[in-house]
């Protein structure tokens, strides 16, 4: 495990491949600029350091509240306003487009940007006390870094309208039924449940799983026909990789061997 980097909001270490960012803003981590600047820096370190999978978790009693409006008054001019949140929302976007997984566990509550947060994430994984909530509309104001469209996309347009509109909170146990997170653990257990799935991540199929994720952002983007046509632009490349070559020998040796396929390591080459 390499040394960990303190810069105050935001604590990075990377562990057995996994990339683990930990917010670090007590007592609520509320999402500032400064907050925004380190997880970019963390995201880049991830990059540079070769990060097979990341983990984005909180330390304190939730996992984050959203943003920090107290900013937002700052704000006086339309143009500082775009450029505020094109620059968080760049972030956000940057991470949902790794081509590495990436998980969030949720333990306490991920209210307004927190939840947004968290949808930009391929797995969210929940606590029992976990709690979700868009809470814009309390402010007078509709989410602002694409909580609405994610949430849409995962659970249905009238979700979407219900959970933004009428600013329900909702728990573990229905984000898992509105298909919002991918799992459901004890309080207790999150922590380690998130990074052991994390590991097995990263010490899986990489170069698979960049194409399961290209081919699902083109399905977001424009349909099942669409993703089709990005499958075939990767099959082959994917075919090609050394993890595919081995793996697939592998299994040609056991088929003609009658035996059980062993199991292989992956390099993501």
């Amino acid at each position: 495990m390499k040394p960990s980097t303190e810069t105050g909001l935001v604590r990075y270490a990377l562990q057995n491949g996994v990339a683990i960012v930990t917010l670090n803003r007590p007592p609520q981590n509320r999402l500032t600029r400064p907050l925004y600047a380190e997880l970019e820096t963390a995201v880049r370190q991830a990059a540079r350091e070769g990060a097979r999978c990341m983990l984005f978790r909180s330390d304190l009693d939730d996992f984050c509240l959203g943003g920090d409006f107290r900013e937002w008054p700052h704000l006086e001019t339309h143009a500082a306003r775009r450029e505020r949140f094109g620059y968080s929302n760049g972030i956000l976007n940057a991470i949902e487009s790794l081509p590495i997984p990436t998980i969030t566990a949720v333990n306490g509550r991920a209210y307004g940007g927190g939840f947004e947060f968290a949808l930009h994430t391929d797995l969210i994984f929940a606590a029992e006390s976990a709690r979700f909530r868009f809470t814009e509309a309390t402010l007078g104001v509709s989410p602002l870094a694409g909580g609405v469209q994610r949430i849409a996309e995962r659970s249905g347009r009238s979700v979407a309208a219900r959970l933004v509109m009428l600013s329900e909170e909702i728990t573990a146990a229905e984000a898992l039924s509105l298909n919002v997170v991918a799992k459901v653990v004890p309080d207790e257990q999150l922590a380690d449940v998130a990074l052991a799935h994390a590991q097995a991540l990263a010490a899986g199929p990489t170069r698979a799983h960049a194409v399961t994720k290209s081919v699902l952002a083109a399905w977001s983007a424009g349909g099942v026909r669409s993703a089709d046509e990005a499958m075939i632009e990767h099959v082959s490349v994917l075919l090609a990789t050394d993890d595919v070559q081995r793996g697939v020998t592998s299994a040609i040796q056991a088929i003609e061997a009658g035996v059980a396929r062993p199991d292989i390591s992956f390099n993501g080459q």
